[in-house]
């Protein structure tokens, strides 16, 4: 219908959304695709924080295909357009996301740092992602070595 009318915007925000669907449903290959795709749309029509959205979304894929360094690219410029636009929650989600990246590759300090951050932005706005981020923190106070343990 969005094509029939037109809405450019509307068929991009439909894909991005198609594509966290194929993220969860651990469709990678078409998550990047849809993912991609919509990004493209949103920075032409300029919406930063569709971009942000879709920028952590490929960022998830990454982290989940094991390409721990691209996914830290793409969650830092999710991070930056997030900031600029003072949207908690997408901030939140790209530190989440970066701290997961570091997680991957081993750096407990700086997930530790994208954990607090993502949870001070997460409880802000009392968003139920606040529990996992507390668990995650709790995890690595106590076992850190055994933080994925947090998502089980």
């Amino acid at each position: 219908m969005f094509r029939e009318i037109g809405s450019t915007d509307g068929v991009s925000e439909l894909v991005g959304n198609l594509g966290h669907v194929y993220l969860r449903l651990g469709r990678y290959e078409d998550a990047a695709r849809n993912l991609e795709q919509a990004l493209a749309t949103f920075r032409q029509i300029g919406d930063r924080i569709l971009q942000a959205s879709a920028l952590n979304g490929l960022g998830e894929v990454l982290i989940r295909t094991g390409e721990t360094q691209q996914a830290c690219v793409r969650h830092a410029a999710a991070l930056m357009l997030a900031s600029e636009t003072r949207v908690p929650w997408v901030q939140a989600r790209a530190h989440s996301g970066l701290a997961a990246a570091c997680q991957a590759d081993g750096d407990l300090v700086q997930a530790r740092h994208h954990w607090q951050e993502a949870l001070t932005r997460y409880a802000a706005i009392g968003a139920p992602e606040a529990d996992e981020i507390r668990a995650r923190l709790a995890m690595a106070d106590g076992d850190p070595l055994n933080c994925d343990a947090a998502t089980t």
